[in-house]
């Protein structure tokens, strides 16, 4: 039975611990050949995306599919090696941290284009961080930084990009940019006026169909009209939807110091409804001050729920009686001009970001019309093909990157085990509290389970002291042997051999190879072969005055050879 040391052992732990996840996958990958996952790519089932997937590489710019499947940090070093990708997040159910969040928003900033698609707010931790700049622009005041007849976005209408063109010239005004934050909502969206089956599944519309008659809908800026191109006017289908919502900051026009000093007021509204007192506040004629119509936070929307619509809190009971809910007063209910529940955001350096409260619109239920009756009837397919033609504009072969690490995996998925794992390592790499412990903690493992340094320390009689009852010449034998200094130890037990030889002897001339053999063949002509003899210690003598390396089996034999003639001098 083979013996195995504490530091093999733990060395074999380790290794399971490492390859267990690659294990695990490959295993739970070949049993279970087909994902379940919600808004996975590789579930073809009606839950799944690999419809939407699969468009991508339909394109005639030919998207080339990638996955994230541990932490979204791995887009810091996508950035540094490929520019101008797309990442897709559909239904995230784990949380991101703030690293990740700002990698994301990096990812953006530096020119990708990032869907976001989530009904339930997990993914209000990337917008959190978007937030904190929004937050920062609330409050700095743009007049004080003489920024003249500005425009708000960099962009202009013309080349199809957004407007908005603030007006301060000959004033001295104090203004601050009245948007503060952007979030999905976490309550469920319910429409009575328009939706399919039950409240629970809304049917969204554009601004330019006839759904929207009677209502103060704008039509969408330019840049975002071709979203709703080749629409039948079934609109769009969804299910278990959220809303898009903002916080507006504004002064308060009620307060005595109000205009020059005033508190302000913060409150999230629907992304659709700008509230009127935000405007009244910041149009005064005279600080010949022109906000640029703030309706433009409906001219970035594509999606609209009716007015009949509102925001239901009691998710399980709405989800248990779908058929008898309806608006509370307290739900935002009946909205002036509908809830928007797809936004587009540019960014001037060609980057997007994308955000969409329900990601069920891209499951194969409503894109594959070969399956599913909602999907030839509704226009979930063109607004996909419409939403993928901004993505892949100008980016022949580009890479599409879906978040598959913070989907709701099933224990039993193999992407389970892998991103763990990937996430793991990402914490102990990156994250400032432990990162700084992870070099330590690696040469600590390094020199206790390393194989120890070949070259030999000093002997210092004190150590040798150490081991009572055994002689000098043993300890120091057993200490090159154990650095595997061998020629060493071979040079010790001949010149053991050599004093004995010399006791015995007494010769008047230097020991050489053949004086030595001279003597043992003079006194014992019938034990030694007088050629190996000499040529035995010659070699021997060779090894010790050059110093040459020397393996353990050649070690083994000249230690015989040199044992034989020991046993017949002693």
């Amino acid at each position: 039975m083979v013996e195995i040391n504490r530091s093999s052992a733990v060395l074999i732990v380790l290794a399971i611990i490492i390859s267990y996840p690659f294990i695990s996958a490959s295993l739970l990958g070949f049993i279970f050949n087909r994902s379940s996952t919600d808004f996975s790519i590789y579930n073809t089932g009606w839950n799944g995306v690999s419809e939407f997937k699969q468009k991508f590489i339909d394109h005639p710019n030919q998207g080339k599919i990638s996955t994230i499947v541990g932490s979204s940090n791995i887009l810091n070093r996508l950035n540094a090696t490929e520019k101008n990708n797309s990442l897709i997040i559909l239904g995230p159910a784990i949380h991101y941290d703030f690293s990740e969040a700002l990698a994301i928003l990096m990812f953006a900033i530096n020119g990708g284009r990032v869907l976001i698609a989530d009904d339930f707010g997990t993914a209000n931790d990337i917008l959190s961080v978007l937030n904190i700049f929004l937050g920062l622009m609330s409050q700095i005041n743009l007049g004080d930084l003489g920024l003249d007849g500005m425009n708000l976005f960099g962009m202009d209408s013309g080349t199809g990009n957004m407007q908005g063109t603030l007006n301060t010239t000959g004033s001295n005004v104090s203004f601050n940019f009245p948007i503060a934050g952007i979030a999905i909502n976490g309550s469920l969206l319910a429409d009575q006026g328009s939706y399919y089956e039950t409240p629970l599944t809304p049917i969204f519309h554009s601004p330019e169909t006839t759904a929207q008659e009677g209502t103060s809908y704008q039509m969408p800026a330019p840049w975002v009209s071709d979203f709703t191109k080749g629409f039948s006017g079934n609109g769009v289908i969804g299910n278990f939807a959220s809303i898009i919502t903002m916080k507006v900051r504004y002064p308060n026009r009620t307060d005595p110091g109000y205009p020059e000093n005033p508190p302000y007021i913060t409150k999230w509204v629907p992304m659709s409804e700008f509230p009127a007192e935000v405007s009244e506040s910041y149009n005064l004629e005279e600080y010949n001050i022109e906000l640029p119509d703030i309706s433009f936070s409906m001219q970035i929307a594509v999606l609209y729920s009716s007015t009949e619509a509102w925001m239901e809190s009691d998710i399980n009971a709405a989800k248990s009686n779908v058929n008898n809910i309806e608006p509370d007063l307290n739900e935002w209910g009946n909205p002036n001009i509908g809830f928007p529940v797809f936004v587009y955001f540019p960014f001037p350096l060609g980057g997007q970001i994308i955000i969409c409260s329900d990601p069920s619109i891209f499951i194969n239920r409503y894109l594959d019309e070969n399956t599913y009756t909602e999907a030839a009837t509704y226009d979930n397919g063109q607004f996909a093909d419409n939403l993928i033609d901004l993505l892949m504009e100008g980016r022949e072969s580009q890479t599409i990157i879906f978040d598959e690490g913070h989907l709701a995996n099933h224990p039993l998925s193999p992407i389970l085990p892998l991103s763990l794992y990937l996430k793991f390592l990402d914490m102990i790499t990156m994250f400032p509290l432990f990162a700084w412990a992870l070099p330590i903690i690696a040469i600590i493992l390094s020199r206790k389970f390393m194989p120890k340094r070949t070259q030999a320390k000093p002997l210092l009689l004190t150590r040798v002291e150490r081991y009572y009852g055994r002689s000098f010449f043993a300890v120091k034998m057993r200490w090159f042997l154990e650095y595997k200094q061998y020629s060493r130890g071979l040079e010790l037990i001949y010149r053991r051999l050599k004093r004995n030889i010399a006791r015995r002897y007494n010769p008047d001339v230097e020991l050489t190879p053949d004086v030595i053999s001279t003597y043992l063949l003079s006194e014992f002509p019938d034990r030694f072969n007088q050629k190996k003899l000499l040529d035995g210690l010659v070699s021997i003598e060779n090894i010790i005055e050059t110093r040459a390396p020397l393996l353990e089996e050649e070690f083994l034999n000249h230690y015989l050879f040199l044992k034989s003639i020991g046993i017949e001098i002693s």
